[in-house]
């Protein structure tokens, strides 16, 4: 295969990965229109709407299975719904470069919930992949402490329950792999996230009189049809005909642009702390790429 077709091949998930890295600046743009809910509300309620014209008009849509239905659940409550609504809300307290890393970083839950809840017997390899992220985690928090920044502890724990909510669901989609997901469950898995977010939204911000201001429009627009509905068919695609190894790696470049877009658009500083951390984080995924050479991969991928 030429370079060129191979560059053609990768360029969907290219695009998607650049997409969902811009994203957690624009989120935080959003939070100055809307509360956190009614953010998260809004982006999988316009996914939704825009997945279900897309799919029914190349012929792709279609209900859950009832072998499928378990897993929509968990997709929507866990890795939409409960991931999303703690990281917009962290976003209220920490720049969103940091918040991608650490949100990111699931391999510090999945590893050691696939030992203990799959007994899943892990490698040297794996286990070095754990250490790597859990040490990269660390330096990205540790300046929280000292001195004591009370906001932005309580954002950075809000970011480590978003990335566990994250790692369960990816630990219940190991648990029946021989249930896979495609793209026309995107439909289910956003509305069905839509409820419980804009039901709680409601009752705790009242109703959303955000919808008259023209300028949030275009959040809305970017992070729900673009960011979700779109980028989530794209990937959902490519993951099947590409080796996880690549997948994983090409998502550690999502942090990695919101890192870069949130230095140009907040003037983040990408410290030197951050910039070990994400160092880390990149070593255990690597790591984790090369034990997955020595044994089945462990289900690292975002959904």
């Amino acid at each position: 295969m030429s370079q060129q077709s191979t560059l053609r091949k990768f360029l969907p998930l290219m695009g998607a990965v650049m997409v969902w890295g811009g994203n957690w600046p624009v989120m935080k743009m959003g939070l100055a229109h809307m509360s956190p809910l009614w953010l998260a509300a809004c982006r999988f309620g316009s996914a939704a709407l825009v997945s279900v014209l897309v799919l029914a008009a190349v012929g792709r849509l279609r209900f859950p299975t009832r072998q499928e239905w378990p897993l929509v659940a968990g997709v929507a409550l866990l890795q939409m719904g409960a991931f999303t609504a703690l990281a917009l809300w962290a976003l209220q307290y920490v720049a969103p470069g940091r918040a991608s890393v650490v949100a990111y970083a699931t391999s510090i839950w999945v590893i050691p919930l696939s030992a203990l809840i799959l007994k899943e017997r892990l490698n040297a390899g794996q286990w070095l992949a754990t250490a790597l992220s859990y040490a990269g985690i660390g330096v990205i928090v540790a300046p929280a402490f000292s001195p004591w920044q009370a906001h932005t502890v309580v954002g950075l724990i809000m970011l480590l329950g978003a990335s566990f909510a994250w790692a369960c669901n990816i630990i219940q989609l190991r648990g029946h792999r021989h249930v896979r997901l495609g793209a026309d469950m995107i439909p289910w898995q956003t509305a069905l996230a839509t409820v419980p977010l804009a039901a709680l939204a409601w009752l705790r911000d009242g109703a959303p009189g955000f919808l008259a201001v023209p300028d949030a429009w275009p959040i809305i627009l970017y992070t729900g049809p673009l960011a979700t509905a779109l980028t989530f068919i794209v990937v959902l695609g490519m993951t099947q005909k590409m080796p996880p190894v690549a997948t994983s790696i090409a998502m550690l470049c999502v942090p990695v642009i919101g890192l870069i877009v949130s230095s140009v658009v907040f003037h983040e500083r990408i410290s030197a702390d951050l910039a070990l951390g994400l160092a880390l984080i990149g070593l255990s995924v690597v790591a984790s790429a090369v034990a997955a050479r020595m044994k089945r991969p462990l289900a690292l991928r975002p959904l």
